[in-house]
């Protein structure tokens, strides 16, 4: 599969491996703020989704005000989206194709909402797995998988929360609020609600084939034979429950 982004690097600030030109803008954002106001990721199962397969977009949350699990809460109308490149990456991977782009960031009640599109598999393209298409079949599952988010921000202004605040939401008190910051980047995620349910699903072979084959595949294995479902099973949970915690690992523990 072609990587298209070749200039990664180890970016010491942050621990991640990202392009060198992302790397510079975080190190240039980075220098008007506090050296304890770190760059962030922040992953979470959205609340809600709409998915239009026709259009092959969805819409969800892709940050709210609720408190994370680093017991921070960030402030969706305090965030500037204005140096995002709309590139949407799966799990922060910069090694291989992007999954999709987004159209729009909006702001819904307590969060922000954005919409994603997952391009068409090229006429091109042969035969090798098509991500995003595997991606937008995933969320059409009976329980959806790989419907999370994550954001990639730099805090600008760091305060404790007010006693209006506290008054109207007793568990902010003595929580750090973040309220106004830099939008960076955000990424498609399989974050599940409930891992332990997500997991249950795949082993009652909830994912059809299709989605089977298109595993299979993306991981080197060999062909599947005609009828997978009964020897594949136990192959696929296991990748699946790798993959989740492979990714849970990479996002550092920030899920929510």
């Amino acid at each position: 599969m072609p990587k298209p982004f070749t200039d990664l690097v180890d970016h010491a600030s942050t621990g991640f491996r990202i392009p060198e030109a992302l790397a510079r803008r975080i190190d240039e954002l980075a220098r008007t703020v506090p050296k304890d106001f770190t760059y962030r990721r922040i992953a979470r199962k959205t609340d809600e989704f709409t998915l239009d397969a026709g259009s092959r977009t969805d819409v969800s949350f892709i940050t709210t005000d609720a408190v994370d699990r680093e017991s921070e809460v960030i402030l969706p109308q305090g965030g500037d989206w204005s140096t995002y490149n709309r590139v949407v990456t799966f799990a922060h991977r910069y090694d291989q194709l992007p999954v999709g782009s987004n159209w729009w960031i909006r702001p819904r009640g307590k969060g922000l909402i954005a919409k994603t599109h997952y391009p068409d598999k090229p006429a091109d393209w042969g035969d090798s797995p098509w991500l995003p298409s595997a991606i937008l079949h995933l969320m059409q599952q009976p329980v959806p998988t790989c419907t999370g988010k994550s954001i990639g921000f730099l805090p600008l202004n760091i305060r404790g929360a007010t006693s209006d605040e506290i008054a109207n939401r007793p568990e902010l008190r003595g929580v750090p609020i973040i309220d106004r910051w830099i939008g960076v980047e955000y990424a498609v995620v399989p974050v599940p609600c409930n891992p332990e349910a997500e997991m249950q699903a795949v082993a009652k072979g909830v994912m059809d084939e299709k989605i089977l084959r298109l595993i299979v595949e993306t991981k080197g294995a060999e062909s599947p034979p005609e009828n997978p479902l009964p020897k594949l099973r136990p192959l696929l949970r296991d990748l699946i429950t790798n993959e989740i915690r492979r990714q849970y690992r990479i996002l550092a523990g920030r899920i929510d």
